[in-house]
């Protein structure tokens, strides 16, 4: 027998043998199919709307609520005036500092407390006066926090001193027979604006995802694109769409 070749094979099982272990113990490496030929397909990336990169698409990342997930709803979240992690994880955050007696930007200043007035149902758009359109506590002067503008050629809805501290998921019966989105911020004395905006799960099935605002006196206006045109809104008459059915507090 050849001694040399002998022990060439021998070493080379080992290092096989070696590397094989080594995966195993680490990260599974694949043992067979992934070898690197051409036309191999790689991993897919993260779409730009997927905020949480869970590879899902979630209710709120359809933010121009047109039930598309798709590169349109990337550049309204980039356009949005306010930090996302204002929203749901603010709360938390900002009542911790409060304990410890600090009071970060964004977070409701030590001297804070809530506008005064009744959390009322917005059934109806104003003019402004400048020939664009606006919402309100039905009529001026007695605005409220809630205001629909046009910028850049898109209606948004924006919410003076609002961020989202509670979502929850209503069906479509609890919400246009109950108000239930309104009910549920009228029991939470901190809430200062609800927002249920609807949502096809199926062509036989319709739910509202329900948002909870609450205020601060240092956080930016929260911002949502509300469409392109005046009528993905509100009808002609004025009146807010079923679609998109909000309460704020009313002076």
């Amino acid at each position: 027998m050849n001694t040399q070749y002998s022990i060439l094979n021998n070493r080379t099982f080992k290092q096989a043998l070696l590397v094989i272990l080594s995966c195993l113990l680490l990260t599974g490496c694949p043992l067979e199919g992934d070898d690197g030929k051409s036309g191999a397909v790689g991993v897919d990336g993260v779409n730009c709307w997927d905020t949480n990169s869970n590879g899902i698409n979630d209710p709120e990342e359809d933010v121009n609520a047109d039930d598309n997930w798709d590169a349109k709803d990337c550049s309204i979240q980039q356009s949005s005036a306010q930090n996302p992690d204002v929203e749901l994880n603010h709360q938390h955050f900002c009542e911790a500092f409060a304990n410890l007696g600090q009071y970060p930007p964004g977070c409701p200043s030590a001297s804070h407390a809530n506008p005064p007035g009744t959390l009322t149902e917005i059934s109806a758009m104003l003019a402004d006066g400048t020939g664009q359109a606006a919402v309100s506590c039905d009529f001026s002067p007695n605005n409220g926090l809630l205001n629909l503008e046009l910028k850049n050629g898109e209606f948004y809805w924006i919410l003076d001193g609002g961020f989202i501290a509670n979502r929850t998921i209503i069906s479509l019966e609890d919400e246009l027979g109950s108000n239930s989105c309104f009910n549920q911020c009228q029991s939470d004395p901190e809430c200062v604006a609800s927002f249920a905006k609807s949502r096809q799960l199926s062509s036989a099935s319709i739910v509202y995802d329900c948002s909870l605002f609450h205020n601060s006196d240092t956080v930016q206006p929260w911002e949502q694109v509300c469409g392109n045109s005046l009528l993905d809104c509100a009808a002609s008459s004025g009146a807010l769409l079923a679609a998109q059915r909000w309460s704020t507090i009313c002076p």
